[in-house]
Formats: C-alpha cells, structure tokens, sequence
C-alpha cells in the first residue's frame, strides 16, 4: 500500500500464526518465582483452576493430557492451569524514520511490526496481557495492556498504520514506562538501536528495579551492515533531512565498520551484564523463523519442553 501502510496480512500472515500457534512465552523471573502476588502466570500443573487446552508438545506431562477432548480432535491435547501470577508484556517498537531503511527488500520497520505481532500473537494465544508503544518525536502512540481477543486487532492496526516517521524517541517513552510503574512484567524493545546507548541503557537498567524483565530485539539492515559504496555517495539523515553529506566512501569504510562492529558488540556485553536477552538479526532474515526459534529456546530454557 502507499504511504508505507501495510495490510493487516502483511504483518501477521496466516503462515506466522501456524508457526507460532504452539509456542509460549513465559517470563524467566516469574518462572523463577520473583514476580508473584496480583499477576498470573500460565505454569503446567500448578493449579486445579483450569484455564485453557494447548495441543501436546514433547515433553508435557502425561497427566494433563485431556483425553476426552483429544478423542474428539484426533490428536493430542493438555490441560493448562492458572496460578496466581500472570505476565504483562509491553511491546516499545520503534518508529522513527531510520526503520525504513532497507535493501531490496522490507523495511526494517516492517519486520519490527511482523515481531512485534508475533509476540503479541503468542501472548494472547495463552491468555496474557499485551500492550504497544510506537515511538517517534512526532508521535507517540500507546496502546494500553489488555488480554481480550480485539487486542491483536488494535496491534494490527496500529503496527499497519502508523509507519515509520520523524526522529527517534525511545529514550522519552522508556522514562514514561518508568514514571508510570507498569505492572511487573516483560518490556520488549524494537529498534534498530542506531543511536548513542548510553542513555537507554541507563533507562533499561532501572527496569528491573521495578520487577520487569528486559528483550531487547535489533534490526541490521545488509546495507549499513556491508557498507558497499565504492564511489561517491550523497548520505541523507532519514530523521533529519536537512543533514546531507557527499563524501568518498572508500577510505571511511574501515573506520565506520569498526564502529558499526564496536556498537552491536557493546549492546552485547551490556545485556551480559545486565542478564538481559538481546536479539539481533539482519532485517532480510525470516521474522517468522527467528521469532519461533527464539520462543522455543525460551521454553527450552523455562523447562518447558
């Protein structure tokens, strides 16, 4: 579509909802029983409060097989429980102009909404709350965090709608999530993190104060990742177009890929230390596949598979 708006199937696509229709995400902390008293959680077998069937994955207990339901499906269901925790999950894509780069093919912010759908997708599937923030100077749109079946409609249509824009604003919406003390849960962060990190991850470091767990995902576009040029090239600043530079490429290539390389390997060592999990993948790559392989070495990880 024009104005870089997509439709609805575009972000989520029938194949991504089959995919991911068996995953879970579960928050390690509350896995790890850190978060506990007014929130859900979905564990296996933890309750007698029945709350919902999930199709049988190596590894369940044999126990929560409901059998008379399976009979009717010809093929194998479990039994799910409520304990007295749930998981909130706050989705922060970021929406400024650089996500719209791209090489050849989609957006960088077109694969971060197909995440962020993703996510969203597997979240309410197993009954939690999710909530959005797309964040840009011009505008930042929240979505509150809600479990009923037109949130991911909302997700949709705003992931669709509300393209990629103006400067990047992730810093201010992060000290919001702060000031506002949402309930403990997961924040996920979108963004190709082409920006200095030193205040955001001063931000994403006092999250976990509050009870949250951190995910931060980054998209690498080939190009900036290559860096390709061999003649002279006109750079324009996508979030401020008045800054254009025309300049010899051949000789700063060494310099900017070691920049490049040092910046990606700084967000490395900083989830590291901060027991964060960081993502990055090129925004070429399967969206569809990264995020079930993601999901299913979190379930791995949560002993639930």
């Amino acid at each position: 579509m024009s104005n870089n708006t997509y439709h609805l199937d575009e972000i989520l696509t029938p194949q991504a909802r089959q995919s991911l229709r068996h995953l879970e995400l579960y928050a390690r902390k509350v896995v790890d029983g850190v978060l506990h008293g007014g929130h859900r959680s979905r564990r296996k077998g933890v309750s007698t409060d029945f709350d919902h069937h999930k199709n049988y994955q190596p590894g369940d207990s044999l126990k929560h097989i409901d059998w008379k339901v399976s009979a009717r499906h010809d093929e194998y269901f479990v039994k799910r429980y409520i304990e007295d925790t749930a998981l909130s999950v706050r989705l922060v894509v970021d929406r400024s102009a650089s996500m719209l780069q791209q090489s050849g093919g989609p957006t960088r912010y077109l694969q971060a909404a197909r995440l962020a759908a993703s996510v969203a997708y597997v979240i309410l599937e197993q009954h939690d709350s999710v909530g959005l923030v797309l964040t840009a100077s011009d505008e930042t749109f929240w979505l509150p965090m809600r479990s009923n079946e037109l949130q991911l409609v909302q997700i949709l249509k705003a992931l669709a709608t509300k393209s990629a824009a103006a400067a990047d604003n992730l810093l201010v919406s992060l000290e919001t999530i702060l000031a506002r003390a949402e309930p403990r849960g997961l924040i996920v962060v979108i963004s190709d993190l082409m920006f200095d990190p030193a205040p955001i991850q001063s931000r994403l470091a006092q999250l976990p104060a509050q009870g949250h767990e951190v995910l931060v995902f980054q998209l690498r576009d080939p190009t900036e990742e290559a860096f390709p040029f061999r003649r002279w090239v006109r750079f324009v600043d996508r979030e401020n177009p008045a800054v254009r530079h025309r300049i010899d490429p051949v000789p700063l290539k060494k310099i900017y890929l070691e920049e490049y390389r040092a910046l990606i390997e700084e967000w490395r060592n900083w989830a590291r230390k901060q027991d964060v999990h960081f993502v990055t993948f090129r925004s070429d790559e399967s969206v569809q596949t990264m995020a079930a392989e993601y999901l299913s070495y979190r379930m791995e990880v949560a002993g639930k598979r």
